[in-house]
């Protein structure tokens, strides 16, 4: 069984625990650009399971339409911070000092 380390584990609470106010306060606000409700309510209940998970290190949804959605906001997140280029940019240098100490 794979582990969650804690500072990955910290960093997943705040994400989720942030994405659920945001959704919430688009529910409150309403109007135009909200989700729709069953929309919304499904996601709400993804985030409250993934917090449950993490939080009380009990046992996580075992619902494919978690992990495709974890799976996609994955994706999005290396997209968004450029997470292949900084892994280029890492390897290129690393390279670099590795030739520069022979």
């Amino acid at each position: 069984m794979a582990l969650i380390a804690p500072q990955s584990r910290a960093f997943l609470v705040e994400m989720f625990t942030d994405l659920r106010a945001d959704l919430e306060s688009q529910m409150e606000e309403g109007g135009k650009g909200s989700p729709d409700s069953e929309e919304a309510a499904r996601k709400l209940a993804m985030y409250e399971a993934l917090l449950a998970g993490l939080t009380q290190s009990g046992p996580f949804p075992d619902d494919e339409a978690v992990r495709q959605y974890v799976v996609e906001l994955a994706k999005a997140t290396d997209e968004a911070n450029g997470y292949e280029q900084a892994a280029l940019e890492h390897q290129a240098f690393a390279e670099l000092v590795a030739e520069l100490a022979r």
